[in-house]
This record gives C-alpha cells, structure tokens and sequence, in this order.
C-alpha cells in the first residue's frame, strides 16, 4: 500500500495491478482518513453562520470540479475504473492533506492567542474563523490538485508502457 507516494501508486494503477484485497485495504483506509477528518472539524467545533454557510458552498463546487476535472483526467467516458483509482489515490492524498490540516490546525491552536488578540485585529474570533475556513478551502483545493495529479501520472505510464 502506498500512504505517500502517489506517483508509485499511479504506476501500479496504470497495469492494473491491484488485487481486491489490495483494494478494499484502499477503501478502508479512504473511510478511515474520511472519519480523521470529521472528527477532526468537530475538535475544531462549527460556527453555524453566514460564513460557515459559504465555505460549505465553495467546498461544494470545488469537490464538484474536482471530481470532473478527475474523472477527465482519467479519460472521461473513454477511462478505465474511475472508481477504483479515485478510491485508491485518495488514500496518499488523504494522508498529505490531514498531515497538513493536523499541522495547521496545531499552529493555529498554540500560536493563535498571539496572532489573534484584540491588538492585532478587531474582532479576534472572526480573524480566526476566516484563517481556519480559507485552510480547509486550501486544503480541499489542494486534496483535488493531488488526485487529479495522480489520475494525469496514470495516464503518462499508460501511454509509455
């Protein structure tokens, strides 16, 4: 199984060489960072407001482009096992992206009483709330940058071997 290397695990993908269990090791572990990851945002707790409200809009379309931008890169309707490979390279860019989620949600935790007081910004608490939803912007754009990475490196092996 490859937790990091994404351009190792295209390579396998693009031979088709992954068993089933193989495969369902992938989707465990895809189910696994995905319930990392929501409980994760609920430590972080959830301000129900406006703002929340847009990020889960523009998290939204981003996952919406994402997931069609991947699934062209992995040749549209003319692809082979979309499915599988998406489950698949989410896996070690689940991982990269909840190592840097955890990384910046920790500088945040030990760093934002400093950062976010009221000398530096009137209203601390929605300085904060802003940093916190553009790093989960950030990372959902960057999760997608990294699948869509993996599906174009699937490709390139496909047409050289």
């Amino acid at each position: 199984m490859h937790l990091w290397n994404i351009k190792s695990l295209a390579k396998q993908l693009s031979t088709n060489d992954m068993t089933e269990k193989t495969s369902m090791h992938y989707l465990l572990a895809s189910f696994l960072l995905i319930l990392f990851a929501t409980y994760y945002s609920l430590w972080w707790g959830v301000v129900r407001d406006w703002l929340f409200y847009f990020e889960l809009i523009v998290l939204t379309v981003i996952t919406v482009i994402g997931c069609y931008k991947a699934f062209e890169a992995n040749g549209a309707n003319n692809g082979v096992s979309f499915v599988m490979r998406a489950i698949c390279l989410s896996v070690p860019a689940g991982v990269r992206v909840n190592l840097f989620s955890l990384l910046f949600g920790l500088i945040l935790y030990y760093t934002g009483g400093n950062i976010f007081s009221s000398t530096n910004f009137s209203d601390p608490a929605r300085a904060f709330t802003i940093v916190s939803y553009t790093g989960f912007v950030g990372f959902n754009i960057y999760f997608w940058w990294l699948l869509i990475s993996g599906f174009n490196n699937i490709r390139v092996y496909e047409q050289t071997t």
